[in-house]
């Protein structure tokens, strides 16, 4: 089930040739720490480089604990 919600997506091209692309969400769901981690840990694996993803904050995790999940 899809979340409802407003996305902007903004790609900026760098030096190397690679491009970062940046999504703004208007809210958070429960799934979305989890897909930047392993968007991350995908990207290390394909390019070889170290695994450099930040852990979500306590603050967010609380957050998302106290949100009603409906399967």
């Amino acid at each position: 089930m899809a979340v409802c919600r407003v996305e902007l997506e903004k790609k900026y091209p760098l030096a190397n040739g690679r491009v970062v692309t940046v999504v703004v969400r208007d809210s958070i769901a429960p799934e979305d720490p989890y897909f930047v981690l392993v968007r991350a840990k995908a990207l290390s694996v394909r390019t070889g480089e170290a695994f450099n993803a930040s852990r979500t904050t306590r603050s967010i995790k609380d957050f998302l604990v106290k949100t009603n999940i409906s399967i």
